[in-house]
């Protein structure tokens, strides 16, 4: 074979590669990501010069607060949904099944929205903030914050990724513009932009659940069915999932306890560099859901790519990194640069388990993810309440890195395990 037919060859293999079904949803959504990533961008380019580092802090610990009590009050029944939706070859059944999901998390929306008015009275007192009345104004609009869980469920459920890609720029744009109006209209304090940015979410999930023509029929026995899966799978990764993510996020709440809102603010800027990376692999792994539901293993090409990608990102953040916060949010926020080296390397391990992870969730081993997520709360809760108080943002850094490696190797040997079963 000579060298232009060697060319030739790798040129179309490539080009078969990355022209499949999978690459476009894949680049489809994350696609919408670096959209949505480029437009919170600007907006956070708003949010800091407007709030500054005070202002900040307290918007900072309202989407921590609020983003840390919902993982509570989703029960199982939604990722329950995401399966059922991937094993489901009827469209009918399909759209009933958004139906009665829709229902079933507006109750529980109701729920949640009656527990944030009640802390609302408390939280100030705890932590040595002012925002529980900005809670009790919110506390209405926040029904629509479980749905934000359960569109990802439906999305990756029924393979609708253009839907879910949609849903990733359409709230962040909306928002963009309710904050550019803002600029001109009035002085900007953290309760206009956190009931703007719930007044976004509300309308953002009218458009996308109609966009799914929900029906709502034979609603018991489909709810039955779901409760029923919930019981089977969906409670078994419930556990699991408020056990390492509420401790996960615990950070959230111990960095302005043990030291200030302001803080948090500096670490939830940092995370918002380093989220990106993980985008492409999460995007990957839901794209693929349906898919792994079928298959008896996940490809190499998969795994391959994915650590290439991840690797690049961990070098251009940590040279860029600093560069970019001091450009975009100001000199204030310069104290974010020293955890990025952790945070990167942190996030770099959470890309990896993303395709191990959805492969064990679309084959329904959810005491296995139980499991996992269990060993890797214990190691965020220890870290976060050793190493906040000593070395503070640091040291939550720190604590993501060494549960986020755990949980990748946990993750590898389960897949493993079920490899030789």
């Amino acid at each position: 074979m000579n060298r232009k037919t060697i060319f030739t060859s790798a040129f179309y293999t490539i080009k078969k590669e990355f022209a499949g079904t999978t690459t476009r949803q894949t680049l489809s959504l994350y696609g919408s990501e670096i959209i949505a990533l480029i437009i919170g961008i600007l907006t956070g380019v708003i949010n800091t010069r407007t709030l500054g580092p005070v202002g900040y802090g307290i918007l900072a610990f309202f989407g921590t607060t609020t983003s840390f009590t919902v993982l509570f009050f989703r029960f199982g029944t939604f990722s329950a949904t995401g399966v059922m939706l991937a094993h489901c070859k009827d469209k009918i059944r399909t759209r009933e099944l958004i139906g009665a999901s829709v229902v079933i998390a507006f109750i529980i929306g109701i729920f949640y929205s009656c527990f944030i008015f009640f802390i609302s009275f408390f939280i100030d007192g705890w932590f040595k903030v002012e925002i529980g009345w900005i809670l009790r104004w919110a506390s209405l609009m926040l029904i629509a914050l479980p749905m934000t869980l359960l569109i990802t469920q439906i999305g990756k459920g029924a393979n609708a990724i253009h839907r879910l890609s949609a849903f990733n720029i359409l709230r962040p744009a909306l928002y963009l513009g309710g904050a550019l109006l803002m600029l001109f209209a009035i002085k900007i304090e953290p309760v206009h932009l956190i009931l703007l940015n719930l007044f976004t979410i509300v309308i953002t999930i009218t458009i996308v659940i109609h966009t799914f023509h929900p029906l709502f029929s034979h609603l018991r026995e489909i709810i039955r069915a779901i409760l029923e899966k919930t019981k089977e799978y969906g409670f078994h990764l419930y556990i699991g999932q408020i056990s390492d993510q509420s401790a996960n996020q615990l950070s959230g709440l111990l960095i302005p306890f043990f030291i200030n809102t302001t803080q948090l603010g500096f670490f939830s800027l940092a995370t918002m560099m380093t989220d990106p990376m993980v985008g492409l692999s999460r995007c990957l792994a839901t794209s693929l859901f349906r898919d792994f539901a079928q298959a008896d293993e996940i490809p190499k090409k998969v795994i391959y790519y994915n650590v290439a990608w991840l690797a690049m990102c961990v070098i251009l953040i940590n040279i860029f990194g600093g560069f970019l916060i001091g450009f975009l949010f100001s000199k204030d926020f310069l104290p974010v640069a020293p955890i990025l080296l952790p945070l990167s390397i942190a996030a770099f391990f959470q890309g990896m388990y993303q395709p191990y992870n959805v492969f064990l969730g679309a084959h329904m081993r959810g005491k296995e993810l139980r499991n996992n997520s269990i060993i890797v709360a214990v190691i965020f809760f220890i870290g976060n309440i050793i190493l906040i108080p000593t070395i503070g943002i640091y040291g939550a850094a720190i604590s993501l890195l060494l549960g986020y490696g755990t949980s990748y190797n946990i993750y590898r040997y389960y897949y493993k395990k079920y490899l030789k079963s």
